[in-house]
C-alpha cells in the first residue's frame, strides 16, 4: 500500500494548485496522507533550511508510519520542501519534486543518488530549474516550457490549465507505477 507526505514550499501551501493536484492524486488512490504545514521563521534561508525541513518531514513520516505501518511512503514536495531530498535519499523513499531547487548542489546530488523512483517537474522560466542537472539525475523529468516557479507559462490561462493538466497526469502515472 502507498501513503503520501505532502510538503509545502516557502509561500506555497498544500492548498495551492500543484500540491492540491498531488493530494488529489493520492486521495484518488484512497491512501493515507500526511500534509506538512509550517511557518517559516525569518532568516531560515540565511542559516540553512535543511534541518527545519527534515524535522517537519521526519515528523510527518513518523505519524504516517504509526497510522499505516505497512504503507510505502512517497514524498511530494514543492521548492523549499525539496530540501527533504537528503532525507528521501537516506531512506530510499520515492519522491515527486515539484520545482526542485536544482541550483543547490546538495539537493541535486541527493536526488541523483536516491535509488528510489523519482519524478522531477520544473519550468524553463524558473531560475532554480536546471534542465541539464535534472536530466543528469537519471530520474523521470517533466519540463513545462516557459513555466515559472509556480509552473505557470506565459500567455492565456489555458496555457496554465494545460500545464497543470500535464503535471497532474505525470503525478497520476508516477503514483500508478508505485502502486
Amino acid at each position: 500500500m502507498l501513503a503520501g507526505v505532502v510538503v509545502p514550499g516557502l509561500g506555497y501551501g498544500a492548498q495551492a494548485p500543484l500540491l492540491d493536484l498531488a493530494r488529489e492524486g493520492l486521495s484518488d488512490r484512497d491512501v493515507p496522507v500526511e500534509t506538512v504545514t509550517w511557518t517559516v521563521p525569518d532568516g531560515l534561508l540565511d542559516i540553512g533550511p535543511e534541518p527545519f525541513v527534515r524535522a517537519h518531514v521526519s515528523a510527518a513520516l513518523h505519524r504516517l508510519s504509526s497510522a499505516a505501518p505497512a504503507a510505502q511512503p512517497v514524498i511530494i514536495a514543492k521548492s523549499l520542501g525539496t530540501y527533504a531530498a537528503m532525507l528521501a535519499a537516506e531512506r530510499q523513499l520515492p519522491a515527486i519534486w515539484l520545482t526542485p531547487l536544482l541550483h543547490i548542489e546538495l539537493i541535486a546530488e541527493a536526488i541523483g543518488r536516491n535509488p528510489a523512483p523519482t519524478l522531477l517537474v520544473g519550468g524553463t522560466g524558473d531560475p532554480s530549474w536546471l534542465p541539464d542537472i535534472a536530466a543528469a539525475t537519471g530520474k523521470r523529468v517533466v519540463t513545462i516550457i516557459g513555466g515559472d516557479h509556480g509552473l505557470r507559462p506565459p500567455g492565456p490561462l489555458r496555457n496554465y490549465a494545460q500545464a497543470l493538466g500535464d503535471v497532474g497526469t505525470a503525478i497520476e502515472e508516477f503514483l500508478a507505477r508505485l502502486s
